[in-house]
């Protein structure tokens, strides 16, 4: 038998990413593409599953083509996703809804509050599910939603899915999601790993309009006729549903076993550390996502902004540095931006940023947060407003840490922490990471492709390319070590108190400026 690939679809927010994996796990080929987001009212993000379906079909074909490999070859179909999206469907998997709100999406505020009544409050919920996003964008909040504003969208739906599970279906035919993307849901008993009858019974939602809930690497189908001439792959492909793009990103980091832990720093910033039992403690809560291939639970805490603070900054404070048409200008333009940073000292002279310019996430679960310089004069220069965004990120990092650490995962005795996703790839941004923190961290080799990579081992554990996901995970390597600064992380301690403290005197202000927004924005 020839190589086996693994084909994978890693739908993100901003867009899909097509790739063609060997055994070896070497990019054979990538192909990506984006897709709209739009905002049509305040709190509101939503995406069109039209657009999405053909920007994965398009990918798909040119991911094949662009390797000029036989779709015979391909052993099996794999995916990743952004979590959290209620997608309504008939019993032929018509979509019923084309536009829906994404992860993100906030409109909820009255279901969730009406949720939060019924089970005696968010801690209560917490509890059950073991679920640390405020509950406004809880799924099953989303599916209430449905039901209040779309009544006949919501009694004419005979199963909510994800994006993997569209795109699934319409490969295979079969209906099903897994444990992975269900524990973030906030559906779930998280300690028994099964839909919780409580959470429906409050919600007053149809517990059938989940469908079967299977294990991420089971092969739920093979490709039908009809949907290789579509999708561009071979007849009788077996497919796996993967998961979600935090479960995907923990395998794909390695961080398969106690004692690991790895940071991510993609459009928003999140940590996670393994552990073999969940943390149901209220004080602080954090995901507890089911780690159904490998057993145990990835704890995770998630800030809604994190790398996307440095793209704001850039489209906006750099444009002038960007030529328009220019293949070559992103990476110009991201050297200058290091530029800059290096001629400002560590502490940005007293220069704070917080990051929240999307609201919400931990360490302070507060939809109303929103980005904030404090301590701006008049000799600040963009150089130092850039180097409080890299600060500000690693800082809001560092709280988080210190919550795993009060809830008893230790996560400053780890020998390292690795780290994903494209904000890594900034070595000064790593370096801030290692100084502030006062640890190491280990950049992977293929930091942006871990969530696809972890798709790809469920894949192919699914299909027997590997015996089990160690086997897999060993071919995971390190590109580079950050060690930190003794000298700049002391610094870094004093500022991080500041930090702190003065978060605790703005934050009403969070609230206020909420209620004025509401009051005058249409």
């Amino acid at each position: 038998m020839g190589k086996r690939y693994i084909l994978v679809n890693d739908m993100g927010t901003t867009g899909n990413k097509a790739l063609l994996l060997d055994e070896e796990l070497n990019n054979v080929s990538s192909v990506s593409e984006t897709y709209e987001t739009y905002y049509p009212k305040p709190n509101w993000s939503s995406q069109k599953i039209s657009e999405v379906n053909e920007v994965v079909i398009h990918c798909m074909k040119e991911v094949i083509k662009k390797s000029g490999i036989d779709p015979k070859d391909i052993a099996v179909i794999s995916f990743s996703n952004q979590m959290m999206t209620m997608i309504p469907v008939d019993q032929g998997g018509k979509v019923l809804l084309d536009e829906v709100g994404i992860w993100c999406d906030m409109r909820q505020g009255e279901q969730a509050k009406r949720l939060m009544e019924k089970l005696g409050g968010n801690d209560e919920y917490y509890r059950i599910t073991g679920v640390g996003w405020q509950p406004e964008l809880a799924p099953i909040c989303k599916i209430m939603w449905y039901k209040d504003n779309m009544p006949d969208i919501y009694e004419n739906t005979h199963k909510f899915l994800q994006y993997k599970e569209v795109i699934s279906h319409r490969l295979t035919g079969v209906m099903a999601t897994e444990y992975g993307d269900m524990s973030m849901n906030g559906m779930m008993n998280c300690a028994e790993k099964r839909l919780s009858k409580r959470i429906f019974d409050a919600a007053e939602v149809d517990m059938d309009k989940i469908p079967d809930i299977l294990n991420s690497d089971d092969v739920i189908g093979t490709v039908s006729k009809e949907a290789a001439a579509i999708y561009g792959v071979a007849e009788g492909t077996p497919v796996t549903l993967g998961s979600g793009d935090v479960i995907c990103a923990n395998i794909g980091a390695g961080v398969i076993k106690p004692g690991m832990g790895y940071t991510c720093i993609g459009s928003a910033n999140w940590s996670a550390v393994f552990a073999d039992e969940p943390s149901l403690d209220p004080r602080y809560k954090m995901n507890c996502n089911t780690m159904q291939p490998t057993g145990g639970y990835n704890l995770v805490m998630i800030t809604a902004a994190g790398g996307i603070a440095q793209d704001w900054f850039k489209d906006g404070f750099y444009a002038a540095d960007q030529s328009e048409g220019s293949s070559e200008y992103e990476a110009s333009v991201y050297e200058k931006m290091t530029e800059d940073t290096l001629r400002v000292a560590p502490g940005a002279d007293g220069l704070l940023f917080y990051p929240y310019l999307r609201g919400g996430g931990a360490p302070h679960f507060d939809i109303n947060a929103r980005g904030s310089f404090i301590g701006l004069d008049i000799a600040h220069t963009r150089g130092h407003m850039l180097r409080a965004i890299y600060e500000g990120v690693c800082f809001n990092m560092h709280w988080l840490y210190d919550l795993y650490e009060e809830l008893g995962f230790g996560i400053y005795n780890l020998d390292t922490i690795r780290a994903i996703g494209g904000g890594v790839q900034n070595d000064l941004w790593m370096q801030t990471y290692a100084d502030v923190n006062g640890m190491k961290f280990s950049r992977l080799t293929s930091p942006q492709q871990s969530t696809a990579l972890g798709a790809a081992i469920i894949g192919g554990v699914g299909v027997g390319i590997w015996d089990n996901y160690e086997d897999a995970t060993n071919k995971i390597a390190i590109d580079k070590e950050f060690l930190p600064n003794k000298e700049t992380t002391g610094e870094y301690q004093d500022l991080y108190k500041i930090y702190r403290e003065t978060y605790e005197e703005i934050y009403p202000f969070y609230a206020k400026r909420s209620q004025f927004v509401d009051q005058y924005t249409k």
